[in-house]
């Protein structure tokens, strides 16, 4: 069982026995260092070491940022059931999570955007857009022919000035975030996972990655795959490692690898994401999705252990934000079979998805989906039939296009559908059309003007951020332009989201109107540009 204490250290010290001498020297310091009785807010919080102290009351913009990202995070993973913020005295799932929310601020109602996806999320995160602007509208993509779902990878396929893009100059570090394949960013382990069983993580990253954060990956996975043993005498194959949790604990030791190298990164953008994977198998509330955020808690713990070590927690900000929300399923409904019986889609049992053609067709983010059409003539008559079908099953119903525009959603889409409480929408074209949930929860709400059911969880610690702020409510595209204000970054205009100032103890103007991309010259050929970066790294 793992501890509940939000002064528990993390069990695991990666860096060999020098780690733990220069963990007890920086307590040693902290036991010498004067407090006034504002260190200590409420009983039972323990006192703050150096860096942490430094980084709270420190004058002055943060020399690098940190922006984490928690698949399904919800506020109520590090506060109390009352709302309250955890003392030492507390359980809570994630205690280093819940010490910085106690000593920094609290958002306990983060809104992503419609609708509800990790791909369209993160865009808005590193944009400041909604998803009609920025372009990812959805995880993926049907190509013309609704044969193939092409997932959002590159980062062409992203419009507006990115973090990353904004904040070149300053260093940037990205570890599985989605949609950087291709990006200008210097330490790169893009977000992808081998479609199939017959390539390891490892191949598929190696042509894409920063060749030095390879090099750690390779070790890491050297040490993985020599010590880890299936049954008896029996060694572990390449294409099994990592597991989600094994993924996030890698990235984890990168990036304290980086913290202790002589790179410094200004901008840090890292994705844990094994949650997700328990929320898929398990469901919400279960055993599962605690242990796999209170791993996750242990890997940021790791991370500031690292910075504080390293006497670079004093000037860093850190933030941290859940994706998107997950709710309970049991049925999963797949509207298309109706689409297919009247004709709108022709079968191929070829296809990924079983489609040869089709004149309208369903597109599932698990909580909603949109409806696409060839033509006006199609869209009505798939509207007449998903209604009827809506009626008969109780699983969906039809979000007309003016709902749809209230969102903010795909423009391309005609209209879009909203899965009933416990059920999920799926692609499948064969019945029958209700068949039993092969996950135990999704994600994919629409997001409603007024409710807060898709909300997520958000804190800001650190220098340059004020102590002690709670808001209510925020918009994920609100988090881009306030690491901007913080950071003295220069995004796209126009943008959706504003910065919240209110939260801010320290903001840098931006600097002059240059180039909407850096690093494309001129001639704005991508393709050219990127091969180039290929070649720097």
């Amino acid at each position: 069982m793992r501890m509940g204490l939000i002064g528990a250290k993390s069990e695991r010290y990666r860096h060999g026995p020098w780690r733990l001498v220069a963990i007890l020297a920086a307590s040693l310091v902290a036991c010498a260092t004067p407090f006034t009785a504002g260190d200590e807010e409420r009983e039972g919080q323990s006192i703050p070491k150096p860096g942490r102290i430094a980084a709270l009351r420190g004058q002055g913009p943060p020399s690098r940022i940190l922006l984490i990202s928690v698949a399904g995070l919800e506020s109520s993973d590090f506060l109390l059931a009352d709302g309250y913020v955890a003392t030492d005295l507390d359980y809570v799932r994630m205690p280093n999570l819940a010490r910085l929310a106690g000593e920094g601020v609290v958002g306990e109602h983060a809104l992503p955007p419609s609708p509800g996806s990790r791909f369209a999320s993160h865009a808005s995160l590193v944009t400041g857009r909604l998803p009609s602007r920025h372009g990812i509208v959805a995880d993926s993509q049907l190509e013309e022919t609704g044969a193939t779902a092409i997932p959002f990878l590159d980062s062409r396929q992203m419009k507006g000035t990115a973090l990353w893009d904004a904040a070149i100059g300053r260093g940037v570090m990205a570890l599985g975030w989605p949609t950087t394949i291709g990006a200008r960013i210097e330490s790169i382990l893009p977000d992808t996972r081998p479609p199939d069983g017959h390539q390891t993580w490892l191949d598929l990253l190696r042509p894409i990655s920063s060749p030095f954060l390879m090099r750690q990956l390779d070790v890491i996975a050297e040490d993985a795959l020599s010590t880890a043993v299936v049954g008896l005498g029996s060694e572990r194959r390449p294409e099994s490692w990592p597991t989600a949790a094994e993924k996030d604990a890698a990235l984890s030791e990168i990036a304290c690898h980086v913290a202790l190298s002589d790179r410094d990164p200004g901008l840090w953008l890292i994705r844990f994401n094994q949650t997700e994977v328990a929320l898929l198998a398990a469901g919400t509330g279960s055993p599962g999705v605690a242990a796999a955020l209170g791993r996750i808690d242990d890997e940021i713990g790791s991370i500031i252990d690292c910075l504080e070590e390293t006497g670079q927690l004093a000037n860093s900000a850190i933030f941290v934000v859940g994706d998107v929300a997950y709710r309970p399923v049991h049925t999963r409904v797949n509207p298309n079979i109706a689409l297919v019986d009247k004709g709108l889609i022709g079968r191929d049992p070829r296809g990924s998805l079983g489609v040869r053609s089709w004149l309208a067709i369903s597109r599932s983010h698990g909580q909603s989906a949109y409806v696409y059409a060839k033509d006006a003539e199609s869209a009505v008559l798939a509207r007449k039939i998903l209604e009827t079908e809506a009626l008969r099953t109780g699983a969906f119903r039809v979000v007309s296009a003016a709902e749809l525009a209230d969102s903010d959603v795909d423009p391309q889409a005609w209209f879009g559908l909203e899965a009933s409480s416990g059920f999920e929408i799926g692609n499948g074209l064969t019945k029958p059309i209700l068949r039993p949930a092969t996950v135990r929860a999704s994600a994919g709400l629409r997001r409603v003007e007024g409710e807060i059911a898709n909300s997520v969880g958000f804190v800001a610690w650190g220098r340059g951020i004020r102590r002690n702020v709670r808001i209510s409510e925020l918009d994920l595209v609100d988090i881009a332009p306030t690491i901007s204000m913080l950071f003295g970054l220069r995004l796209d205009e126009p943008i959706d989201g504003e910065p919240i100032v209110g939260i801010l103890r320290a903001a840098i103007p931006p600097p002059p109107i240059g180039p909407k991309r850096i690093g494309i010259g001129n001639d704005r050929d991508i393709d050219r540009t990127l091969r180039d970066l290929g070649g720097g790294r």
